[in-house]
């Protein structure tokens, strides 16, 4: 009888303790739930922001481009011409095991003018907490904004540079640029830098179809921003 108590105190030791385990596991998946609101501010006098491309993926995803290094055709779409489509399915989470989603964020329907601010909401429940999008200054041949591998796990405040993709020459000729005042979705086959760099901004003058008074900027072009809390189910 005194060996049966023994061994029935003993069970009902390791359940608890398995109960415990249990709850823990489960607060620590809490814990890992957040929602993020992740804000894009165009600081730039006269560019306006096409929609932007995002997409939060872990830490196993590819680079959106790196400094120095040629761009991909994909990237090359959004910088030269504001087209996300490439972006889009190279980045598909059907067809990447590294990402969770991926979108086209817009304000209104549209691109992002001067002073205005476009916000994405994320609700985080998979552990995958970082961010790479891309986003075209419209009044140019090819310059974009852009982030890699961004952790939006914890609340900041980064400010954006533009770069350039090096994939369409800056001949500032409105035949070549998709935005204001120009309107056209040509591409410049003249031969290009061929990496990823800081962009120089507009120069404008004398063979140049853009007003530098009107559309250069200098950098920072952006201010992004990142809001995160915890959630409970």
């Amino acid at each position: 009888m005194k060996k049966m108590s023994v061994v029935l105190a003993l069970v009902a030791v390791v359940a608890m303790l398995a109960l415990l385990a249990g709850t823990t596991l489960s607060a620590n998946n809490q814990a890992e739930e957040m929602m993020v609101e992740v804000s894009i501010t165009n600081l730039t006098g006269g560019q306006v922001m096409s929609p932007v491309f995002v997409a939060r993926h872990g830490s196993g995803a590819d680079s959106l481009y790196s400094l120095g290094k040629s761009a991909s055709g994909d990237l090359a779409k959004m910088a030269e011409d504001a087209d996300a489509s490439g972006l889009l399915g190279a980045w598909d989470p059907q067809n990447n095991e590294h990402v969770s989603e991926a979108m086209v964020a817009n304000l209104n329907g549209g691109p992002i003018p001067p002073g205005e601010t476009v916000t994405m909401n994320f609700e985080i429940d998979d552990g995958n907490s970082m961010i790479s999008f891309a986003s075209m200054l419209v009044s140019t041949n090819d310059a974009f904004i852009g982030s890699n591998h961004l952790d939006v796990s914890k609340s900041r405040t980064i400010m954006l540079n533009a770069y350039d993709s090096g994939t369409e020459v800056n001949s500032e000729d409105c035949a070549y640029i998709p935005g204001p005042p120009c309107g056209n979705h040509r591409h410049d086959p003249a031969e290009a830098e061929g990496f990823v760099y800081v962009h120089p901004g507009i120069h404008g003058g004398e063979g140049s179809d853009l007003d530098a008074a009107a559309r250069d900027w200098r950098n920072p072009v952006a201010r992004l921003s990142i809001k995160t809390w915890k959630v409970s189910r």
